[in-house]
């Protein structure tokens, strides 16, 4: 059976058009989505919703992100091959690259929080420079080599968070992480903040005998409970 390759890589691209996208029109852009998917549960996900992530983390390589810092080589192309054989176009990342990319951009972003600084390796790291194209162009071409589309992502990320660096933060309430929106926000939203402000006034404003109170009678009727359970005389729970 003959494969239409070209069939194939149509409907390849279009799904990576599709990716690019709802990446676009995520809340926040590129940036929003980047923190959607480093919280994202990667094996709670149906193999649906997986394979729409999958578009998407190719997407954010090979297209969205093709302004951020110079072109890109790679020795090949995602591990997942549409078309047997075909190391560079039609690739989508597995499972196992996308947890790859998550814990690395976790890690940059937790060293950027406790040290105010985050570095990048890039281990056989090249530069490579063309001659001038067609059309009579003056200058040549930059393109930076790397062996591996997960370090692509890493040298995206690298450029895209030079501008979110000072606004992705962790709620400290709910551990969320968020793009801030104030230079002076602490928490990820309103219902946060309230929860923290609640629980600081009722410290501050109930009585310390009171409190105790609260504490003894919570654990007398929790006690009370399990004694009541086995008892002859006890209610049957409906």
């Amino acid at each position: 059976m003959t494969i239409d390759r070209a069939a194939i890589f149509e409907q390849f691209y279009g799904e990576m058009k599709k990716a690019r996208e709802r990446i676009l029109t995520t809340a926040d852009g590129e940036v929003g989505w980047l923190l959607k998917f480093i919280q994202t549960d990667l094996e709670a996900l149906t193999p649906s919703e997986w394979m729409v992530l999958a578009f998407e983390v190719a997407s954010f390589v090979d297209d969205v992100a093709n302004r951020h810092g110079e072109e890109i080589a790679t020795e090949g192309g995602w591990s997942v091959q549409s078309i047997p054989g075909e190391r560079f176009r039609g690739t989508i990342p597995s499972s196992a690259e996308a947890k790859e990319v998550q814990t690395m951009v976790l890690h940059s972003l937790e060293n950027l929080w406790e040290k105010a600084v985050t570095a990048f390796t890039f281990p056989q790291f090249t530069i490579i420079v063309t001659l001038p194209g067609a059309d009579h162009e003056r200058k040549g071409n930059v393109f930076v080599a790397t062996k591996r589309k997960v370090k692509e992502f890493e040298y995206r990320f690298a450029h895209l968070l030079v501008d979110y660096s000072g606004r992705i933060r962790r709620c400290p309430e709910c551990q969320r992480i968020y793009l801030a929106i104030r230079f002076d926000q602490t928490y990820c939203g309103p219902r946060c903040q309230t929860r923290v402000a609640t629980r600081k006034w009722r410290e501050k404003h109930l009585p310390k005998k009171q409190k105790a109170s609260v504490g003894r009678t919570g654990t007398t009727a929790d006690s009370d409970m399990k004694n009541r359970k086995g008892k002859p005389d006890g209610k049957a729970k409906r």
